[in-house]
């Protein structure tokens, strides 16, 4: 369902929008206040149907989830606590920015990222119901394809609700959907300092009766995470929404101050060319400031890529996250870029990596023999862990602590 673009209705078209799917939620973009917001640190679920976008269960619409209409993505996120603020999309994906943090919806897989207090894994089971309404699913999520679910150390772990209080408790919720006999979990990293904690599951066969479409070429999953914490106070200054004003006047009816004010921190940051891509490529940016701060982007590469950058710039609880499944840049570069706009005190990243048969493999494989080999002036590498997961995976994962803070 796409809404219609009327001033009195809830969602109204996005300013320069390129498919009629592009859309903001113009009455929560005016009103959402995040003066409590407390708990940066994200929970990222991500899981895959199938393979590809071109490689389907037989009895899948063509769109798959994307034909998932928004009142079932709205409901799903209301287990969640979380709602749409506005949604970018292209040929392959769409991109939602939401009131906590994103979701990435593309045909075989989706991505729920979410943070504050939110009950992310609640998303499962209306999840499930949309997907053997709409897609035809005919089994139970025992059967799927690939599960990932991950987060950092929590700051307040007490204020979460119970389901994410701890990690056995989330476990056991996953193990109630997923096949108990093929899961893996891993904690990740020092347990005196912030580390990472990791599920996997699911199985060596293709989902069955695949489609019998054109299949291309897929390059190998790979996504890098860089996560960050007590940022540099003038780089925090640069994510308070009173320092813009109000906003440039605008005479779009449904530009808001948010996505106006979003936008301009995109600019004045350099995150809108974060990212070393070729002359010319097109990208899709959506970016939102909220009040009385904070920050949130998700960005479109190549119709089926992205990036999404959070930051939480509070003191006290300062925190930022950054993520792209992007695989043609030079990672290191990225990262060293990410980390320079905001001198977080402490940060680690994690760098999850299919192997397979692509001609990319060997650039793929530089870039996780860059990453673990990264010497970021000005910080002390004191942690650096490789892991070799099932399904060809691997992981890397390396802590870094600013110099001064030694």
């Amino acid at each position: 369902m796409t809404p219609t673009a009327t001033n009195d209705e809830k969602y109204c078209c996005y300013r320069d929008s390129v498919l009629k799917g592009d859309f903001v939620n113009h009455e929560l973009s005016e009103n959402l206040d995040s003066t409590n917001a407390f708990e940066g640190p994200e929970k990222l679920l991500e899981i895959w149907f199938a393979p590809s976008g071109s490689c389907l269960p037989i009895s899948w619409p063509k769109m798959g989830l994307r034909d998932i209409p928004l009142s079932g993505i709205e409901h799903m996120l209301s287990e969640v606590n979380c709602e749409i603020i506005s949604r970018v999309s292209s040929q392959m994906m769409d991109a939602y920015l939401l009131s906590e943090s994103s979701l990435f919806v593309f045909a075989h897989k989706l991505i729920l990222k979410t943070c504050g207090r939110t009950t992310t894994l609640f998303s499962l089971e209306p999840l499930l119901k949309l997907v053997r309404k709409y897609c035809r699913y005919e089994h139970d999520l025992s059967e799927i394809y690939r599960v990932f679910y991950s987060r950092r150390t929590f700051m307040f772990p007490e204020k979460q609700h119970d389901i994410h209080k701890n990690w056995p408790n989330e476990i056991i919720f996953l193990n109630k959907y997923f096949n108990q006999k093929t899961s893996d979990s891993y904690i990740v990293g020092n347990l005196s300092l912030d580390h990472w904690h990791f599920y996997m599951n699911g199985n060596d066969r293709s989902p069955p009766m695949l489609k019998n479409r054109a299949q291309e070429k897929e390059i190998p999953d790979e996504t890098l995470e860089i996560m960050m914490t007590g940022l540099d106070p003038e780089r925090t200054d640069l994510f308070e929404k009173d320092n813009y004003g109000a906003g440039k006047d605008n005479n779009e009816k449904c530009e808001d101050t948010g996505h106006l004010i979003g936008r301009q921190m995109m600019q004045d940051t350099g995150f809108e060319n974060i990212m070393n891509l070729a002359e010319g490529q097109i990208t899709k940016h959506d970016s939102f400031a909220f009040t009385p701060c904070g920050f949130s982007s998700n960005t479109i590469l190549e119709d089926k890529y992205y990036y999404t950058i959070h930051i939480t710039p509070e003191k006290g609880w300062s925190y930022a996250s950054f993520e792209t499944n992007y695989p043609k840049d030079d990672k290191a570069t990225t990262l060293t870029k990410v980390i320079g706009s905001l001198q977080p005190k402490t940060f680690f990243f994690t760098f999850v990596q299919e192997s397979g048969e692509s001609s990319d493999v060997s650039i793929n494989r530089r870039s996780f023999d860059s990453l673990k080999s990264l010497d970021l002036q000005g910080y002390r590498k004191d942690d650096c862990i490789v892991y070799d997961l099932r399904f060809g995976y691997q992981m890397l994962y390396c802590h870094f602590v600013k110099n001064q803070f030694n």
